[in-house]
């Protein structure tokens, strides 16, 4: 029997990779599995076989090329997204195991409470008020199923950004449209916070948490380092809220997440703007682009 300190499902996506990546620079004991969330009796198998300490979830359904696939595929965005996820952490539940689970930000707009440009951020607390597409909502209401798991740590991660250039990456988004839309928005840079990640399991923190650098940061600002330092060639326009539903089934957020819950833990996670400049750093560095 191969036991493991940690269980990864998804690790072969966009967020469980670079689990897998800090996990093994940190070296942690840990197997990735690829067993559907559907599969529950599959994974309660698993769970058996492996009987790790810490389940690391990142599994799911965002939709090709992008969460306007969900709007067309509702059954199998519910099934992954609400009935997969209540699966695994449902079961380490009974099993008495601490489940992480890589959830999402995309749960805000700006209102009146939280103007933008203000500083004041949605926290962990406020409801929800953005059901502008599918994938959100589905996200929305399983939160409230997420609250009553006492060994449940659900991460909610927004715009995330990494040093790879993934195609998931939001800088790499941007550079491929001829328009953007631009306002300021909350971040996650995956290199700061990821190494958090496997520490949180391990001090059995539990609960929901923002999971996104302090502040805020515009497209146009994210734009203007890539200009600055891979490609001073490089030009962009910006797109108006009307243009932007031209190109999209499903609307899109944009809010700032108070994250004071999560800097509680650990205080030294740096600003987004000066982050996401020393991406771009790392990105030249390394001369990623040549």
């Amino acid at each position: 029997m191969s036991k493991c300190d940690f269980l990864v499902l998804g690790g072969s996506g966009y967020l469980g990779s670079h689990a897998v990546k800090w996990l093994t620079l940190q070296n942690k004991n840990f197997i990735c599995i690829s067993t559907r969330l559907e599969n529950r009796e599959q994974l309660e198998r698993d769970l058996d076989q492996y009987q790790p300490k810490y389940v690391i979830c990142a599994a799911g359904i965002a939709g090709k090329p992008n969460i306007d696939w969900c709007e067309t595929h509702k059954q199998e965005t519910i099934r992954a997204n609400v009935l997969g996820a209540l699966n695994i952490v449902d079961l380490c539940f009974i099993k008495n195991i601490h489940c992480t689970y890589f959830a999402t930000g995309y749960l805000y707009q700006y209102d009146e409470a939280h103007p933008m440009g203000s500083s004041i951020g949605f926290s962990e607390q406020d409801p929800p008020n953005y059901f502008g597409n599918f994938y959100c909502r589905m996200r929305a209401n399983l939160e409230q199923f997420l609250i009553n798991y006492t060994n449940a740590l659900v991460l909610r991660i927004i715009c995330p950004i990494s040093d790879d250039f993934n195609e998931k990456s939001v800088p790499a988004k941007l550079i491929k449209y001829s328009k953007i839309f631009n306002a300021p928005n909350s971040f996650t840079v995956i290199d700061d916070l990821w190494p958090l990640i496997s520490e949180m399991a391990e001090r059995n923190i539990t609960g929901i948490y923002n999971f996104a650098n302090p502040g805020t940061i515009s497209h146009n600002e994210i734009l203007g380092f890539y200009k600055q330092y891979i490609d001073p060639n490089f030009n962009w326009n910006c797109a108006s809220q009307e243009e932007l539903f031209q190109y999209l089934k499903a609307g899109r957020p944009n809010c700032e997440l108070d994250v004071s819950k999560l800097l509680n833990h650990f205080p030294s996670i740096i600003n987004i703007k000066e982050s996401v400049e020393n991406v771009f750093k790392r990105l030249q560095k390394n001369k990623y682009f040549q």
